[in-house]
């Protein structure tokens, strides 16, 4: 019989399976690609259930107050977990717990009927966004050994084995259903307040007008930056920071032509056209 949840450098299926028993109706799942807007997302949502009034994740980061809930090694040692320690801790965080995922829907562990999450980024400004991560970390950080190749390079490799597209073609296939909410990066750049009142009201929260108010600000990019310290996202080169530029269109502008076309065709390979055309925000 295989696992319900299969194992992979940044998934340990058995912590997830353990968790499964432990979900709560309260749970709520952010899960998405990488480097699509789930950090900011993520601590739009601490911010909103704490009314604005936590601007720096109680002291202990946004790896703490938001879990990344799959991940197998602690995000700022490297070192692997000790799953009943996780468990416990996991078990201990008030409701509502807010869990960070890179995983396809079917990997999601809602037994009880928590709500999901979701974003999506104009796949052609994801691959420079998701490169300058890399190079950025510190060595213990990665879960593998990276040495840089160089953008090219480095791009040749990602456009095929990138997850991008298999996280985002499960969830078009469940974009019906009633506890998923699917933002769109390029739609909180334009109106974050907007995307705040649709998360509130999506889940069912209740948070005043004025907590709503304080958590956008905090949420905004320029204060993210200025507090990237509380975030505690773990340790970053000299010259590097986690929260970057946070810009539509920029890094789809360093691709080369050709770059760009492969991402297209990888697109359309991958995700139906209505799709194609929702995640580069040529659709409503």
């Amino acid at each position: 019989m295989s696992p319900r949840y299969p194992t992979t450098p940044f998934t340990d299926g058995a912590l997830l399976e353990a968790f499964e028993p432990l979900a709560r109706d309260t749970d709520v799942f952010m899960a998405a690609a990488s480097k699509v807007g789930q950090t900011w997302v993520l601590a739009l949502l601490h911010h909103l259930r704490t009314e604005g009034m936590d601007p720096d994740f109680g002291g202990r980061g946004a790896m703490a107050a938001t879990p990344w809930l799959e991940f197998p090694r602690d995000p700022s040692t490297g070192k692997p977990i000790d799953r009943t320690a996780r468990l416990a801790e996991l078990e201990a965080l008030p409701d509502p717990r807010v869990f960070k995922m890179h995983v396809v829907w079917e990997e999601i562990p809602r037994r009880a009927r928590g709500k999901v999450i979701t974003i999506t980024r104009d796949p052609r400004d994801v691959p420079w966004s998701m490169y300058q991560h890399l190079v950025g970390m510190q060595p213990h950080l990665h879960t593998t050994p990276f040495t840089d190749p160089g953008f090219d390079k480095w791009f040749d490799g990602w456009v095929e084995s990138t997850p991008y597209f298999p996280i985002v073609r499960s969830f078009w296939e469940q974009r019906a259903d009633p506890d998923l909410l699917w933002l769109r990066f390029e739609d909180l750049k334009v109106d974050l307040h907007r995307g705040a009142r649709q998360c509130v009201e999506f889940l069912g929260w209740q948070v005043s007008d004025d907590g709503v108010a304080r958590a956008v600000a905090l949420s905004e990019l320029r204060a993210m930056q200025r507090q990237e310290a509380s975030l505690k996202m773990g340790a970053w080169k000299e010259g590097h920071r986690f929260v970057r530029e946070g810009a539509v269109g920029k890094n789809r502008a360093r691709l080369s032509a050709d770059q760009e076309r492969r991402m297209v065709e990888r697109a359309r390979a991958t995700l139906e056209p209505e799709c194609v055309d929702f995640v580069m925000n040529q659709r409503d």
